[in-house]
């Protein structure tokens, strides 16, 4: 994941997010309609940036737990919320322990990792999730959004705009997004295709 690129684009990217991009109404929208939160949640937004999604949920889930997680220090200045964590670090080495989440969530962050450490990504995110113990307590699940976009000229050149803006990306095809999420550990994973949004799709697994 280009820190750089983030930190140079860390003062405009709320404003890009809300008012250009569909990013952030489409996930506010997916979130809605696919996520159902438990009562006091542990949940950790890998690669949430400046807090925005952290800050949706936060809305939803009063007495949960959040923390963000990301690679640029700039992103993470912009959250200014104290009841939202932050953490810089690594996605494929999250400086966190074993099982302390309930709820991972990647709002179109997985495309932003070099291909070559996508699976470790994943992996780390399964590690760090809660493993069911008890018949009536929930296991961690993984809740990723993701963006796949057809072979055209308008779809290729918004990711030549993306790769200046933000570097590289590396997007995966539903199919392969489960294939990936289903190896680094997950089951009863489920895919889902919002008729609102037809180059996204929504990816549910249980650790």
């Amino acid at each position: 994941m280009p820190r750089a690129s983030f930190d140079k684009t860390a003062l405009l990217y709320n404003f890009v997010e809300k008012h250009i991009w569909e990013d952030y109404s489409s996930a506010c929208t997916l979130i809605n309609e696919y996520l159902s939160l438990e009562p006091q949640e542990t949940i950790i937004d890998v690669g949430g940036g400046t807090g925005l999604i952290a800050k949706v949920l936060r809305s939803k889930a009063q007495n949960s737990d959040i923390v963000v997680v990301d690679l640029s220090r700039n992103m993470l200045q912009k959250l200014n919320d104290s009841t939202i964590s932050a953490i810089q670090g690594d996605v494929t080495v999250f400086p966190l322990r074993d099982g302390t989440f309930s709820l991972a969530i990647l709002i179109n962050t997985v495309h932003h990792i070099p291909k070559e450490k996508q699976q470790a990504s994943l992996r780390e995110v399964f590690r760090i999730l809660k493993k069911q113990v008890r018949i009536l307590k929930k296991q961690g699940r993984i809740f990723i959004i993701e963006i796949y976009f057809p072979n055209t000229f308008f779809s290729n050149l918004f990711v030549k705009i993306e790769t200046l803006l933000v570097g590289k990306t590396a997007h995966l095809t539903a199919n392969a997004m489960k294939q990936e999420v289903h190896k680094a550990g997950f089951h009863a994973i489920n895919v889902f295709f919002p008729k609102k949004y037809p180059y996204r799709y929504v990816t549910i697994g249980l650790k």
